[in-house]
């Protein structure tokens, strides 16, 4: 998908590891067909660079609400809805979606997604397309040298634009907010880019076929809004350089088969230290401070505007509520906001996930 128009997505963007600044290998070349495509599905111990995996399960054992991609919400007036944690990917292991959780998406009433990337209008989509969010103004002196990341991020950051064909300039180009929505994007989703859709768009298409509306938790542009805003800068630093770790060369090949795995069976806990212990492990020193603040606003702040978003719907129930599934677990995610605002919340197994 070239275009000014890139997959918006959480956390849970690229749940690989990654690592190794120093490889001499360009950013793309670690993102072949064979790894984004691994033959078998399995949770590998290769997979994980910076904690081993009884550290990552002792880590997970510690988030509340960390297994499990299904959740019954209850009103306390007993109408029921769910919540569904995506992974924003278009493998086929992502896209066959149980029956049970199909079933749900097609008999709802309505659907709650992050964003709804259609529009209504052409004013409204001329409005999101506009340079001014994107670019920087002619006379701008900005520099990504200036945020004071290592070389080895714009490099591997401009090569990544030059995949999406965009020249490598675009990095000094673009306003954080633009710099930011194109790094969200995963290489592995270049192999079916406008052909096959990733899991969230894969729910909204079933929307659309049945007719059922689609409420937005938040507005398509509120990250990249969020970003050119003055004084957002150190938030933009702190995303740039987090995002800047999933695009660097040195993923081990089990990666991606893992993390597919371990969203198959639903650990997602597991998922969450992982990421955390990667790109911590990656950036140094100042890697707890960058993830903290990402994550802030990134999940923590977006959990609770999700859950004001959906609340009024939600006593109506029968919603069908999809996001990230990073934004479910945890003391600050949806889960725990859901159940102090009244609703009861509990978790639907479902075959070949984790007790």
């Amino acid at each position: 998908m070239v275009t000014l128009r890139p997959l918006r997505v959480t956390a849970t963007a690229i749940l690989f590891s990654l690592s190794a600044l120093a490889s001499p290998a360009l950013a793309q070349q670690w993102a072949t067909r064979s790894f984004c495509e691994p033959e078998t599905i399995a949770v590998l111990d290769a997979a994980f660079a910076h904690a081993d995996r009884a550290e990552l399960e002792q880590r997970a054992a510690d988030i509340p609400n960390g297994t499990g991609r299904l959740w019954r919400i209850t009103s306390p007036e007993g109408a029921v809805s769910h919540l569904w944690g995506t992974m924003h990917s278009s493998h086929r292991s992502v896209l066959d979606m149980p029956e049970q959780t199909l079933e749900l998406i097609d008999t709802a009433d309505l659907v709650a997604l992050e964003i709804d990337p259609t529009f209504p209008d052409r004013d409204s989509h001329d409005r999101y397309m506009s340079g001014d969010r994107l670019y920087r103004p002619a006379q701008s002196n900005f520099r990504f040298e200036d945020l004071g990341l290592p070389p080895e991020f714009e490099q591997h950051i401009g090569t990544r634009f030059e995949a999406l064909g965009w020249p490598r300039t675009s990095v000094d180009d673009l306003t954080y907010g633009g710099l930011v929505d194109f790094m969200l994007y995963d290489p592995c989703e270049d192999f079916a880019a406008g052909v096959l859709p990733t899991q969230d768009s894969y729910i909204q298409a079933r929307a659309h076929i049945a007719g059922t509306p689609v409420l937005a938790l938040e507005p398509v542009d509120r990250l990249s809004r969020k970003l050119n805003q003055p004084g957002n800068e150190g938030l933009a630093r702190a995303l740039i350089a987090t995002y800047g770790v999933y695009l660097l060369p040195g993923s081990p090949p089990e990666a991606r088969a893992t993390a597919l795995a371990l969203y198959t069976e639903g650990r997602i806990g597991v998922m969450m230290a992982w990421d955390q212990a990667d790109v911590i492990g990656t950036l140094g020193a100042e890697g707890p401070d960058l993830y903290d603040r990402m994550t802030e606003y990134l999940v923590n702040e977006r959990n609770r505007d999700f859950v004001g978003a959906a609340g009024e719907a939600l006593k109506d129930g029968n919603v069908f509520v999809a996001v990230g599934s990073f934004h479910l677990p945890g003391e600050r995610g949806m889960i725990e906001l859901l159940r102090a605002e009244g609703f009861e919340v509990t978790r639907v197994s479902l075959p070949g996930e984790a007790p």
